[in-house]
């Protein structure tokens, strides 16, 4: 049955018996449907409708705001209300070239608002997920490394239309119901924090252990955070002496790279973005200690192996994370950490260009597009 003309009170009516949760974030929410058990819509509650069409933030060799059509979700997928989204280094070295062929929407860090699912549950709860979309079935998946999903979709990077729109569609099982008590300026670093704390999941770290963090931009600042509040002796090299006043707040060793004389660490993390830094990292590792990698490039790099095979050095690949940890981690800590100063600036949907253009900056740290405003925040 479809109550869609029924007056507005009868839907209050028919939504106090199903569901209490849904009328307490009615003021969160510009719609809400229900679906039955074969995907179609039982209840819709409506403010105002979900147009056919929505702006989106597309690449297609330019990039531009657009409209597009609003995402339809599949059984076992939610639609979203996006309320907010990062600007991230990975969505420039797309528009480089990091994915070639890359066509659609950009955008992977996110919070909104679910407002379609087969859960109901889940209708207003303010949420995030994670960004890798797995098949469920391959070899890997099987093994609990559904991240490594041989057939996998990856939020606006490989093959998914991302969050730098007002809707996006995510499969229900990505998705992560973000705690009261962490703000919205908190929750929107939980995709880059699950990377930073990725590297603990990854690397078994001495108590003991000296690590050297290269590159004080976001993941470098995060990564930091996380070391310092495992308890880890951490040093920070950087360009930007303001970006590394933010490490030295946790209690961070900071040391600009001018002033950097070459040492030998355990643990050397290279977060730089900067393809160049790779052999610094390696010329600062201990025999046998550990390289990790968080940059991705565009392009292609070159390094001398002699001191690698000659050190016995291991270098280890490191991309996302899991956001059970970045949420359980923002629980514990997130009144220790600057996570909000990190924001410099806000961009309505309309001006997402500008974002990108701003957050150009090597100067910036974090770039925030805020999907449900219009105008720029200071």
């Amino acid at each position: 049955m479809h109550f869609k003309s029924f007056p507005f009170k009868l839907y209050l009516l028919l939504l106090v018996h199903e569901n209490k949760q849904v009328i307490l974030n009615l003021k969160k929410i510009s719609f809400i449907r229900y679906r039955d058990k074969g995907g179609f819509p039982l209840v819709d509650l409506c403010k105002k409708s979900i147009s056919e069409t929505m702006s989106a933030l597309v690449f297609n060799g330019t990039l531009q705001v657009e409209k597009v059509p609003v995402p339809r979700p599949k059984r076992g997928e939610a639609l979203i209300k996006v309320d907010k989204a990062g600007i991230c280094n990975t969505d420039f070295e797309i528009i480089k070239g990091y994915i070639p062929g890359f066509n659609g929407v950009l955008g992977h860090e996110f919070i909104g608002t679910v407002v379609e699912s087969d859960e109901p549950q889940m209708m207003g709860k303010r949420v995030t997920a994670e960004i890798n979309c797995s098949c469920g079935e391959c070899e890997f998946c099987k093994k609990g490394l559904s991240r490594h999903c041989s057939l996998r979709t990856v939020i606006g990077i490989i093959n998914r239309n991302g969050a730098f729109a007002e809707y996006i569609v995510v499969p229900e099982t990505n998705i992560f119901v973000i705690p009261d008590q962490i703000p919205d300026s908190d929750a929107i670093f939980i995709e880059p924090l699950a990377a930073a704390l990725e590297i603990i999941d990854q690397v078994k770290i001495p108590e003991d252990a000296e690590i050297l963090i290269l590159g004080d931009g976001k993941l470098g600042l995060l990564i930091s955070f996380v070391m310092k509040c495992s308890g880890y002796s951490t040093t920070m090299v950087g360009k930007h002496r303001e970006k590394l006043s933010f490490a030295e707040k946790v209690g961070v060793s900071v040391i600009p790279l001018e002033e950097f004389k070459n040492g030998t660490y355990d643990l050397v993390i290279e977060a730089t973005g900067n393809s160049d830094a790779l052999e610094m990292a390696i010329e600062n590792t201990k025999p046998r200690g550990i390289v990790v990698l968080k940059s991705t490039y565009a392009g292609d790099i070159s390094f001398n192996p002699s001191k690698v095979v000659v050190d016995e050095i291991s270098i280890v690949g490191s991309r996302c994370g899991r956001f059970e940890a970045a949420i359980n981690f923002l629980s514990n800590f997130n009144n220790r950490l600057p996570l909000s100063q990190l924001i410099n600036q806000t961009f309505s949907l309309d001006q997402a260009t500008e974002a990108f253009e701003y957050a150009q900056n090597p100067e910036i740290l974090k770039t925030i597009i805020n999907v449900s405003r219009v105008g720029l925040e200071t």
